[in-house]
Parts: structure tokens; sequence; C-alpha cells
């Protein structure tokens, strides 16, 4: 998944360490992000973040966001199209969104745990309350490079 923020002409993302969802009502989520990537302080300054899952055919968009980026826009400057939600960027491939407002920040070793509201949110139609996955393949965190986990791997 990518985190993407925006303050003013700042655009920052990259793939999160960790998101998850810690309250129901309301609905909060929680994501981990280096405490000194460019993308925790755009967010320390926006106030808002937005999650966004990505299709496994969408890895190539995960590679390029690793790199660093020092461009006010990185997500333009890649060629990466987004749109604006709640003044939030969310990217233009994603299969789900979930844009959020900051409601606290801890320190966590080398890493900020972030949390927010979440205050708008979008799945793909193979969404119905739960994921199908019949045309939705997350890119799960396998190791690197990336590896296809609906493919089978050859036995020893």
């Amino acid at each position: 998944m990518i985190v993407a923020s925006k303050f003013g002409k700042l655009v920052a993302a990259m793939p999160a360490n960790s998101c998850m969802p810690i309250s129901g009502n309301p609905p909060l989520l929680a994501i981990s992000i280096k405490t000194g990537a460019k993308t925790n302080r755009v967010i320390t300054r926006s106030k808002k973040f937005s999650v966004n899952w990505l299709d496994f055919s969408d890895k190539k968009i995960i590679s390029l966001l690793t790199q660093e980026n020092e461009s006010p826009d990185k997500l333009s400057s890649l060629n990466i199209p987004y749109l604006e939600v709640f003044n939030s960027p969310v990217l233009s491939r994603a299969q789900a969104y979930a844009i959020c407002e900051v409601t606290s920040t801890h320190d966590a070793g080398d890493h900020h745990l972030i949390v927010g509201k979440v205050v708008g949110a979008m799945a793909s139609l193979d969404f119905d309350e739960n994921w199908k996955f019949e045309e939705y393949h997350p890119i799960l965190y396998l190791g690197s490079p990336f590896r296809n986990p609906y493919t089978r791997m050859p036995r020893k």
C-alpha cells in the first residue's frame, strides 16, 4: 500500500511499512512511517494522509516510490497519475483508498505511528463487505524482489 500526503504544493508518497485498523467507531487507521521520511514531514504539516491499496499488476508503482526524490511533487515527477480527494492525493490506480485526518502521532523507534480518523473511503467493485479477490490481487509483502503470490511456488 502507498501512503500519500499533500501540503501546499508539496506532494509526498511512499510504500508504508504497515497499516492497521484500530477502531470501528470512530473509524481509525494507524500507519507506520519512517521518522525522517519526506512523507512523514508532509503528513506532520498537513495533518492528512491517504492510504492507497494497489493491485499486484501495479507493483512497478511501488518500486518507483521507494526511490528518494526531492521533487516538490513526487507523484507528478514520476508520472504517477493521481487525483485530489479531500485535499489528499489518491493514486488513480488505487483499488481502494482511505483519507484520514491525523488524530495523534507516537514515537516508535525509528518510525512514527500515526493515527488518523477516516473521513473518506472507496473500494472497487471487487469489494462487498469483504474482498472477493476475483479481480483485485493485493500486493503483499513477501520480501524482495516482489513475488506473485497468485502463482504456485515450484516444489523442491
